[in-house]
């Protein structure tokens, strides 16, 4: 019944994005200045716009794409025929289109045509999933096949007639304008690669030459755009598209195109110009993926494996070829020069590798088997050249980024002996000279490479089995002895985070390191006894707790309350005897200090259900000794107010109902009257 209605509101809508009918007011909408989300008044406009549009699509997808195609096609009927205008100078090419009336409405065109596709592409999700399982055999996936072929014809069409490096009348508008499109035909296109990734496993058996056609078609379009010469703008939305059909799409037969040949030998030319960062690290991401990811729709007797792997380890070695040769000088002093040349090449090798390990991560084993093998030797150099620029922070942290990334993914393909090596170097090297020497401005880069070292550590204490065990002591050791009292009277939240998230690590994935149950023990008594193990680490850990208590760090505080709730809820934590009998109730007067003083407030709900959770372990001892003593601790209040106090906590009240939150309320409200 609402569909007309419904209908109605998408033309008005799309109406009110175009030039073409509403250019005064989008004349007026700022698109320059950037807000706190990066975008500008105008992005922000046409995103919430197209919102709506997506919506309408939600319900109403025929219908919705059967308004939506025919105003794109009028726009892109324009943009088609500016081929016939484009003309040869002494310079170039021109477009010979100079009339100011008819500069203006090729510029309202484009920027409809840009908004257009934007449009069409923020609804790809909509025909994907079970949806195109659903209609594969209807008009309308033709429909969808249709357009992602037109879509394929006006990318190829932007890169043949090189519209983006044209001579305009207007040239500060219209060669934006220009630009705009082609990135934006592109970016459509790789919205639906999820699309042609599905049509791909419905027709590669039966009819794959269309698809093949249209893949290769593609691939030409992209092809004379990946150059350091081309536009930022439109060379990232070339590259991400060559990304998405290697990692979404990835055809079988995409390595044999000669488009993709290209771009192998183009970035593997040691002679040819480096492409700017992001780009150079989203090709390679592609053509990395090409060799490690497995082929759809084919069993693994013929993924071809062997050659595949011969081939990414080539690729690698040509992109590491510089990075290698670092090795034999990591040891000897550098000029100020030569040090920047060098830093330059470890940043350019780094990223790419460190991007091409994080993409295959989740992959299958024998993807990160290959995978590791080709970077083994930039592995060593790695850790080889490590100590060389202990002391240049710039350096460590992307070296330390790229262990991180590579403990995260590939822990299982590196080995437990040249793990631990890694591991040993990483804790001989971080002495507490070192330790405070990148602590020492808080939020600089030395800051952040103590982060990543200790998410290192984290990755290791959580691992499963016996093999890094052996690293326990030394990993307290280094938390508690090292890190721990430089940080202790600072800031430092971020390193301070990461400090307790690897303690709370070390306790949760290691419990058997403090606590032995005997198991015949407990057939026998009907009790699990447990005999305490590291007494002293482990008192100091949860002294280090409770001190961040008493500090303002509102985040560390929940961070680190949520963790002291997650240990009792898995380990009955509270209830361990050395916990019960010399920390309980340190911890339940601090918890207790904050509600009164309301100094959390925020947490009130998490704090109250805390102490509630320490105090019931033993609800006796806590009325009838805690409460008294922590009475008479309170400063400016006299002993008949404190007896009124005493009695004011009902504990009846506690016991009844939602005991956390009566316990809070108890709490906060015993001091009422007397502020």
């Amino acid at each position: 019944m609402y569909e007309d209605a419904l209908v109605l509101l998408l033309t008005e809508v799309l109406n009110r994005i175009q030039f073409r009918y509403n250019q005064a007011q989008l004349e007026e909408l700022d698109d320059e200045t950037l807000d706190d989300d990066q975008q500008t008044e105008w992005q922000r406009y046409l995103r919430q716009s197209l919102e709506v549009v997506a919506k309408v699509m939600e319900l109403l997808p025929t219908h919705a794409f059967s308004t939506l195609f025919p105003v794109l096609q009028d726009n892109l009927e324009v943009y088609l025929g500016l081929q016939q205008f484009v003309v040869t100078s002494g310079t170039g090419h021109r477009l010979n289109i100079t009339a100011e009336n008819d500069c203006r409405r090729l510029h309202c065109s484009l920027r409809d045509l840009s908004s257009l596709l934007q449009a069409v592409g923020r609804l790809a999700e909509y025909f994907i999933g079970d949806v195109f399982a659903a209609r594969f055999n209807d008009s309308f996936c033709f429909t969808i096949y249709v357009f992602t072929c037109r879509l394929v014809k006006v990318t190829l069409y932007g890169s043949q007639i090189k519209l983006y490096n044209i001579e305009t009348a207007v040239p500060s508008v219209l060669k934006p304008d220009l630009i705009d499109v082609h990135a934006q035909s592109l970016a459509a296109l790789q919205a639906y690669s999820h699309w042609l990734a599905q049509f791909y496993s419905e027709v590669h058996r039966q009819n794959p030459e269309q698809f093949i056609s249209l893949v290769s078609t593609a691939l030409e379009a992209i092809t004379p755009l990946i150059s350091s010469k081309v536009q930022e703008k439109l060379l990232l939305s070339a590259c991400h598209l060559l990304v998405s059909l290697a990692t979404t799409v990835r055809p079988v037969f995409l390595i044999s195109i000669p488009a993709v040949q290209k771009v192998f030998n183009r970035i593997t030319d040691t002679s040819a110009q480096r492409l700017p960062d992001k780009a150079q690290v989203l090709v390679c991401r592609a053509l990395s993926n090409v060799l490690l990811l497995p082929w759809p729709n084919l069993p693994e007797s013929e993924q071809q494996w062997a050659v595949r792997s011969t081939n990414h380890a080539s690729l690698i070695s040509a992109l590491t070829r510089e990075y290698r040769q670092l090795k034999s000088n990591a040891i000897l002093p550098q000029r100020k020069v030569q040090m920047e040349d060098t830093k330059v090449i470890i940043h350019q090798t780094l990223s790419v590798l460190e991007d091409i390990v994080e993409s295959i991560s989740g992959e299958s084993t024998k993807s990160r088997q290959i995978c590791y093998q080709s970077l083994q030797e930039s592995v060593q150099v790695s850790l080889a050249l490590f100590p060389a620029f202990i002391h240049q922070s710039d350096v460590t942290d992307e070296m330390l980024s790229f262990f991180l990334t590579l403990f995260q993914g590939l822990r299982v393909q590196m080995g437990v002996p040249f793990t631990e090596q890694i591991i040993q170097t990483f804790l001989n090297m971080f002495t507490r000279e070192q330790l405070a020497e990148s602590i020492l401005h808080e939020g600089s880069t030395g800051c952040r490479v103590v982060e990543k070292f200790l998410k290192i550590l984290q990755v290791v204490v959580q691992e499963p089995g016996q093999v890094f065990k052996p690293f326990l002591p030394s990993v307290i050791s280094l938390c508690m002895e090292q890190v721990y009292p430089i940080i202790a009277e600072r800031s430092s939240p971020d390193v301070k985070a990461e400090l307790f998230e690897l303690l709370f690590r070390v306790l949760h994935h290691n419990w058997r390191y403090f606590f032995k149950s005997s198991v015949l023990a407990s057939v026998q008594r009907g009790v699990a006894e447990e005999q305490m193990e590291n007494e002293a680490q482990f008192s100091a850990i949860m002294q280090a707790f409770g001190q961040s208590f008493l500090q303002p760090d509102i985040h560390l505080f929940k961070q680190n309350l949520f963790y002291l709730e997650t240990l009792n809820t898995k380990q009955k934590l509270y209830h361990k005897k050395i916990f019960r009998t010399t920390m309980l109730f340190q911890f339940v007067n601090v918890l207790l200090q904050v509600l009164v003083h309301k100094s959390h407030d925020l947490l009130q709900e998490e704090i109250g259900i805390a102490t509630y959770n320490m105090a019931s372990v033993d609800f006796d001892g806590f009325y009838s000794a805690f409460l008294p003593e922590f009475l008479a601790s309170c400063d400016g209040v006299d002993s008949n107010q404190k007896n009124v106090l005493g009695r004011n906590f009902k504990m009846d009240r506690v016991r009844r109902g939602d005991p956390c939150q009566n316990l809070a309320a108890a709490a906060s409200q015993m001091f009422e009257g007397y502020k």
